[in-house]
This record gives C-alpha cells, sequence and structure tokens, in this order.
C-alpha cells in the first residue's frame, strides 16, 4: 500500500512538473518577445506564469520531499548513524510535516469554500492546487514516517527519504 501511494505522489509531481514548467519557459519568452516586438499580449501572461507557478509549488511539495529534495541541514545529517536520521525523520514527520500538511490542508479548503462561481478559473485552480497540493504532502510523510519506521524495525534496508539518483553529488 505504500509503495502505491509512494507511485501515485511521484506520478502526480512528475505531470504536474512538465505539466506547468513547460508553460511558464513558453510564456516567459513570449513575454521577452512581446517587449521586444510590441505583440500586446504581455497584460495576462505574468498572472498566468504566477498562477502556474502557485500550482507548481503546491503540488510537487511531496514529490519533492520524497525525492530527497526539502531543505535541511545535511552537513549534520551526513555525519549521522542510518538509524539517527530515521530517528530525525520520524520527529520531522510527526512534528513539522503532518502538522503543516494539516494547517495548509485546512486552509486550503477554506480558500475553495470562498471561491464562487463567478472566481475567474485561474483563481479555482490556484484553490484547488493549495488544497490538493498539502494533501499529497501529508500523504509523502506518511510514506517517509512509515519507511522510517520499517527501517528501525529491520524490515526496509535504509532511512528515507532516500536521495534521488542524479541530483546529489552527481550520482
Amino acid at each position: 500500500m505504500i509503495d502505491l501511494v509512494e507511485r501515485l505522489v511521484r506520478a502526480l509531481g512528475g505531470v504536474v512538473a512538465w505539466a506547468t514548467v513547460v508553460p511558464i519557459a513558453f510564456f516567459g519568452g513570449l513575454q521577452m518577445l512581446d517587449r521586444k516586438l510590441g505583440l500586446g499580449v504581455s497584460a495576462m501572461l505574468p498572472d498566468l506564469s504566477t498562477s502556474l507557478l502557485f500550482i507548481l509549488t503546491f503540488m510537487t511539495f511531496g514529490y519533492t520531499y520524497l525525492r530527497d529534495g526539502h531543505v535541511r541541514v545535511d552537513v549534520l545529517r551526513r555525519r549521522w548513524s542510518p538509524r539517527r536520521q530515521a530517528w530525525v525523520e520520524i520527529a520531522g514527520c510527526l512534528f513539522v510535516v503532518l502538522p503543516l500538511s494539516a494547517i495548509l490542508i485546512w486552509y486550503g479548503w477554506d480558500g475553495v469554500e470562498r471561491t464562487t462561481a463567478f472566481a475567474e478559473t485561474q483563481v479555482k485552480v490556484r484553490r484547488w492546487a493549495g488544497f490538493i497540493g498539502p494533501i499529497f504532502l501529508a500523504l509523502a510523510g506518511i510514506v517517509v514516517l512509515a519507511r522510517n519506521v520499517a527501517f528501525l524495525r529491520g524490515r526496509h534496508p535504509r532511512p528515507a527519504p532516500e536521495p534521488a539518483g542524479g541530483l546529489v553529488d552527481g550520482k
């Protein structure tokens, strides 16, 4: 079950990343062309790019956490034993990731409820991303928590999250 949840969070993160990064880059290039050529489209592009960036950020929190891409003090972590790393991740999940996710979900749902039928599509999509993204962060936190408990019980080979290949130290 944990593997299924992890695959779901990773798949959603990958889809959202490609579906937003490519248009953000395209709109950025179009804005530069508009400044030079006066195409008259630049008024709407900054708002659209900002909305896509918001969606990208919120919808990939969980993906980033599972790929070990979140910010932490690795100078200390590298020196710790795998058991200590697992305990620190468990504490981080219980006292930071899951409570933060709950708060973001709560306020995200409030934002969705306040979106009326008359709100712009961009606003609705941003508010839904602000609600759904933290749910996937919470799911990622549960995956990391379960994997570290399994590691401490001898049922998993290493503490979670596992470093993403190709992103850390050129490996």
